[in-house]
């Protein structure tokens, strides 16, 4: 490696390592680009300080960053609005007759709650107080039940409108946030399938997990008239999520509308005015959290752009006889350990400078398929042990021990990980949707 890539490679390990030992992120990203930008410079000052001076406003003042807060206040939105009690209300209907039909339920409450929010957090946190009463009554095992919670909550990053998906888009810049949006669908179909095998598996080889089917009918009248419970997510769904996909508006737009459209819902459903305002602010403390980060890892791609490290890596693993597949599971095993310590949205800011151009660009991986994959992985990482952040949060929220959960959320990390190399293997599960329904070439921001 040249002089370049050898500052760029210790300015990332300097990076990470200064993040483990608990410098805030973007602290640690506006530091190592500073010192890295002097190194390439030789010490001319004058430039780095022009980088600094005219790349933040620029950053901030810039449109396609709109979409964040938007996203983010749907995403708060619909955790107060109750569309999580009537998704999971809904689906425990239809799949009451079903082996573990409450897991199955919860699994997909996850999906139908994802199609309005896009935060696992917040799925994670509305499924603890919704799902779990419901199962522990019903007697299915603690473990299990916490398990199914917390993995199913992976659900909402892949399914639209998922906050890390756009996160990703908007940092790449070259990506259309709507098609990104729809490629999550067929490998979120994959992976409620996979959740569901999991229950199945515990049904048949741990009975005492889950009691057998109850007695408990439901006509299809009550059936049909649940899934009025329903409308405003397919509305939702079909209206922001649809119009953002074909190009009639913007990302930005979409978010503005589906947030509008879940303000006059929660109105509808007579939610506190007190509540909604709450949940308005802590959208704005979410993206004053994350604003800094994001203005910093720009700067940080900048920084690994100047020392052309993706370039360089890719030469080295060629040279190494590394094939591009091996070169991807090694990213990934990668994204399951920052993902451990790390939000999904630190993970992506930090690592797509470095890993982005290496694996599309160096080795010719579909850019779409990457999104899904690296935010999928990034996401489970969340529920891996020892130090799985959602899983935390979720404990926090039941008040329980987060080894409890660790224990009932295993067998669901082993089927994520390797969804993650089959729909890698198979980019058809990712594109396919797009493709199948018309995609065109449509603005990603206007």
């Amino acid at each position: 490696m040249g002089f370049e890539a050898i500052v760029g490679l210790g300015g990332f390990v300097v990076m990470l390592a200064l993040v483990l030992a608990g410098v805030p992120i973007f602290v640690t990203l506006l530091a190592v680009t500073f010192g890295g930008m002097v190194v390439l410079s030789h010490g001319d000052l004058t430039m780095v300080f022009q980088q600094f001076k005219m790349a933040p406003f620029a950053i901030a003042a810039s449109y396609q960053f709109a979409v964040l807060p938007l996203f983010m206040l749907l995403g708060v939105l619909a955790g107060e609005t109750g569309v999580g009690k009537g998704a999971y209300d809904a689906v425990a209907k239809w799949t009451n007759r079903m082996p573990g039909g409450l897991l199955a339920a919860t699994i997909g409450g996850n999906a139908v709650f994802g199609a309005v929010s896009g935060m696992s957090l917040a799925a994670n946190m509305v499924f603890a107080k919704i799902a779990m009463p419901e199962l522990k009554r019903a007697g299915y095992d603690k473990n299990l039940s916490m398990g199914t919670i917390v993995a199913s909550g992976c659900l909402d990053n892949l399914i639209p409108p998922s906050m890390a998906i756009i996160i990703f888009c908007v940092l790449v810049q070259n990506l259309s946030i709507g098609r990104a949006l729809m490629c999550g669908i067929g490998p979120a179909l994959l992976l409620m399938v996979l959740l569901y095998g999991v229950v199945l598996l515990q049904y048949k080889f741990r009975p005492h997990k889950i009691p057998r089917v109850g007695d408990v009918h439901y006509t299809w009248k009550e059936r049909l008239g649940s899934l009025k419970l329903l409308v405003p997510v397919a509305a939702f769904f079909v209206l922001v999520i649809g119009g953002t996909f074909w190009g009639v508006f913007s990302a930005t737009v979409g978010g503005a509308i589906g947030s509008v459209i879940l303000i006059v819902y929660g109105l509808f459903c007579r939610v506190p005015l007190k509540k909604m305002v709450k949940a308005s602010w802590e959208a704005c403390v979410m993206n004053a959290g994350i604003f800094p980060i994001i203005i910093a890892g720009t700067m940080f791609s900048r920084f690994i752009t100047l020392s052309r490290l993706p370039f360089h890596l890719t030469e080295w693993f060629q040279s190494i006889n590394i094939p591009g597949f091996g070169v991807f599971l090694i990213v990934l095993v990668f994204y399951v350990f920052c993902g451990c310590i790390m939000d999904i949205a630190s993970v992506i800011i930090i690592t797509i400078p470095v890993v982005f151009p290496l694996l599309v660009d160096g080795f010719g991986f579909d850019p779409y398929m990457l999104v899904i994959v690296l935010v999928f992985v990034g996401e489970m990482a969340g529920i891996t042990p020892p130090i799985g952040m959602n899983v935390f949060a979720t404990a926090h929220a039941l008040r329980v021990d987060p080894g409890e959960i660790f224990k009932g959320a295993w067998p669901f990390v082993v089927v994520e990980f390797a969804a993650a190399i089959v729909i890698a293997a198979l980019p058809v599960l990712v594109t396919g949707i797009p493709d199948l329904i018309g995609w065109h070439v449509a603005p990603v921001f206007c």
